[in-house]
């Protein structure tokens, strides 16, 4: 089993590359904030297995079906020709443990520059709400007029895209938002799947790590680099979606 796995990397050497940075990171973060996580023994074998794994899913058209659903290849995508892509989150892990982060790129994936920020303690969906108000403060800080927001909750998409309605918690942060929103620039509101969102995630992880810190990232910061490489190029992670 171990050659078939190890033939494998050497046909894709780019999926091993990606699904090893992936699980160092992951790793990473478990043992940071999980004081009973270990790494595993033998981390080369967990990653060669989540390449086989993966190959087997690709080899299968990509495609499952099940219970209306099917598998896609979920990736970072460059924003359209003119405009710049801001990607924001927020974590909350309790005991007065929050942080938001967002970032923003250009057409070829290019690192423009990127916040992460502590919030004390609030809930997971007003700290979304902290990365949307404060991404698009920093996209217009830098002058852009044409800007694609991609937020991984869908939730907060749908209670900052309609003029009314949402909860009453975090209302003056909706309502900030939106005044934002009414200027006179265009910006793009999506949803987008957490597998895209990486990027965004880690720097809100970092947040959670900082206390009531904003920290600006001209360049990728060095925690966050291997995920913005594999955004880069184009690594993508499936991911079981409805039709």
């Amino acid at each position: 089993m171990n050659t078939e796995l190890g033939m494998g990397v050497m046909k894709n050497w780019a999926e091993f590359w990606a699904s090893a940075c992936h699980s160092l990171w992951y790793w990473r973060n478990k043992m940071t904030h999980d004081s009973g996580s270990v790494l595993p023994t033998r981390p080369w074998l967990e990653v060669l297995q989540r390449v086989h794994i993966y190959d087997v899913t690709s080899n299968n058209n990509a495609v499952v079906h099940h219970n209306n659903k099917v598998i896609e290849n979920i990736h970072w995508q460059s924003p359209d020709l003119g405009w710049i892509r801001l990607n924001t989150d927020g974590a909350s892990k309790g005991e007065d443990i929050a942080g938001c982060g967002r970032v923003l790129r250009g057409n070829n994936g290019e690192w423009i520059c990127g916040f992460s920020k502590g919030l004390g303690a609030c809930s997971a969906y007003v700290a979304e709400l902290w990365g949307v108000f404060e991404g698009l403060k920093l996209a217009l800080s830098h002058g852009f007029l044409r800007v694609e927001l991609l937020v991984d909750s869908q939730v907060v998409v749908n209670t900052i895209s309609f003029a009314k309605g949402g909860s009453p918690t975090g209302r003056t942060l909706v309502q900030n938002i939106r005044r934002l929103l009414e200027l006179d620039w265009e910006v793009k509101i999506c949803h987008s799947y957490r597998e895209a969102n990486y990027c965004a995630d880690a720097l809100a992880n970092l947040a959670c790590d900082g206390g009531f810190t904003m920290i600006s990232y001209e360049q990728c910061p060095a925690q966050v680099n291997s995920i913005y490489l594999a955004d880069v190029v184009g690594a993508y992670t499936p991911r079981l979606v409805n039709r």
